[in-house]
């Protein structure tokens, strides 16, 4: 069964989607695994890291994305939903070959950007409903009296916290139906924590921070886990309320990307900020980190990894994220490299 890691931060420009995508890649091509990357950002980068527009246009046309995966949801068809339809199976080609076959995709697109909003619109109509529900349906009071006396809760609290695990599931029940066909299924978060996002933390068994050595992008690193922390609390007390059995999504790493070098040694400001992160989060912190450098562009112009393109600048930075996956395995399976 796979282990799922959501990567994150509430910035963007930290190396988010490059760092989901170059794990992910590496993890398929250097450690045999099966990979999934789902793209819930509807900027759509890591599809676009993956893909060519006009192959993601037809893949859309004819299969849907992940928001296609919402919009049953919203339309209360979730349960007869088809993962499978949206799985992009060979996502990574270099002209008409397959160059990363145990890798496949969720692909995202721009559709998702609204979805948050019909969500919060779902939960409105259903209070709603449940309002006029329990003050004029004579025979559902009837039956709930009934269920009560049988032992079943039907209290608000435990509606209420059934539609809340159910909206903050809605990617959950989808990836419980693939889980068993992959090592590792990674996300790709927006810069966000709406509930696209909670959705993916909530289908997640970890989650990776990456961010960048400076000031705008470390100063939200505490807020961020604390507003993951508080979110674990509510669900916590939901699932209690509703009876469900699930875990709480745990944080497994910070890593940085884009560290400025000069000469052999790290921007002293660069060096400074991540040696504070360090003292403060410890063993949390990635030892591996990616620098900055120009060969992520040239690889992703032609829509491939760094690993497959075979200049100096896309080398340098295909040995550093190497490096980082083995980490990333260590920290994610103890000894597993």
């Amino acid at each position: 069964m796979a282990k799922v890691i959501s990567f994150i931060n509430y910035k963007g420009g930290v190396g988010k989607t490059t760092t989901t995508y170059h794990i992910g890649c590496a993890l398929a091509r250097f450690h045999d695994k099966k990979v999934l990357l789902i793209d819930t950002d509807p900027q759509t980068n890591l599809t676009f890291l993956c893909t060519i527009p006009e192959r993601w246009e037809k893949f859309k046309r004819e299969h849907g994305t992940v928001s296609s995966l919402f919009h049953a949801y919203l339309n209360n068809t979730l349960d007869t939903f088809d993962m499978n339809k949206i799985l992009w199976k060979f996502p990574v080609r270099i002209g008409a070959h397959e160059v990363i076959s145990k890798l496949e995709l969720i692909p995202s697109d721009i559709e998702l950007l609204g979805i948050d909003i019909d969500l919060a619109a779902k939960t409105t109509r259903r209070n709603e409903t449940s309002f006029y529900h329990e003050h004029i349906n004579v025979l559902r009071r009837t039956v709930n009296r009934i269920k009560s006396e049988l032992g079943i809760d039907i209290s608000r609290d435990s509606r209420d916290a059934h539609f809340y695990v159910e909206q903050h599931h809605i990617l959950k029940k989808a990836i419980d139906k693939v889980k068993d066909n992959y090592d590792y299924i990674l996300i790709d978060c927006p810069p966000n924590l709406y509930l696209v996002t909670q959705n993916a933390l909530a289908a997640s068994d970890y989650y990776i921070i990456t961010t960048i050595p400076d000031h705008l992008s470390t100063i939200g690193i505490n807020i961020l886990i604390r507003k993951i922390s508080e979110l674990n609390n509510v669900l916590l007390q939901k699932y209690r309320i509703a009876r469900v059995e699930a875990a709480c999504v745990a944080l497994k790493g910070i890593l940085f990307t884009i560290v400025h070098k000069v000469g052999p040694n790290i921007v002293s400001m660069n060096k400074k900020i991540m040696q504070d992160i360090h003292d403060k989060y410890g063993d949390l912190c990635f030892k591996k980190y990616i620098l900055w450098g120009i060969g992520y562009t040239e690889a992703a112009a032609q829509s491939a990894p760094v690993f497959l393109m075979d200049d100096d600048n896309t080398m340098r930075v295909a040995e550093q994220y190497k490096e980082v996956t083995k980490e990333f395995l260590q920290k994610v399976n103890g000894n597993e490299i």
